[in-house]
């Protein structure tokens, strides 16, 4: 189970941005700060989001919005997208390609294509016990219970 750092309820809504690669210390550092900035001035409608930004295992950007007071709206989604492709072409990664998996192995994490993840599970190079990560929680209690969870818990299982 994966602890978040903010204190937003556990109905914020989430939204994954996976990279293929990790980010080197330097990048990590420059990165905090520009996701702070951003946080600290997304709004939607003229209403600052109730937000937080955090980045799990060096390579994962995690969106919370608490909507209790103010949703997310078309226009300030659109606007994490934009912060979100500016990353990719500032650091040379994707954080938007859905064909990019990323499981542990022991402490580490790995990254691979999903074609190529389906052939080692189909070989029984990989079993369905793997820790995967299931980016398509959308919720704060979601992310938190089930963000890390054995591929046969996840969407994770049609590939074996």
């Amino acid at each position: 189970m994966v602890q978040t750092e903010n204190n937003l309820p556990d109905s914020s809504r989430v939204w994954v941005y996976q990279s293929n690669r990790a980010f080197t210390q330097e990048e990590l550092v420059e990165l905090k700060n520009e996701l702070d900035q951003f946080g600290a001035s997304w709004e939607a409608h003229g209403t600052k989001l109730n937000s937080a930004i955090e980045i799990y295992y060096n390579q994962f950007i995690v969106i919370f919005v608490d909507e209790s007071g103010q949703e997310a709206t078309g226009c300030s989604i659109d606007k994490s997208v934009v912060l979100v492709k500016m990353i990719e072409s500032k650091y040379g990664i994707s954080l938007l390609d859905r064909m990019n998996l990323t499981y542990k192995t022991d402490d580490a994490v790995e990254n691979i294509r999903m074609a190529d993840f389906q052939k080692l599970a189909q070989k029984g190079q990989i079993q369905n016990t793997v820790t995967v990560f299931n980016n398509l929680v959308i919720s704060k209690a979601e992310f938190i219970s089930k963000w890390e969870v054995e591929a046969k818990d996840s969407w994770h299982a049609n590939l074996f």
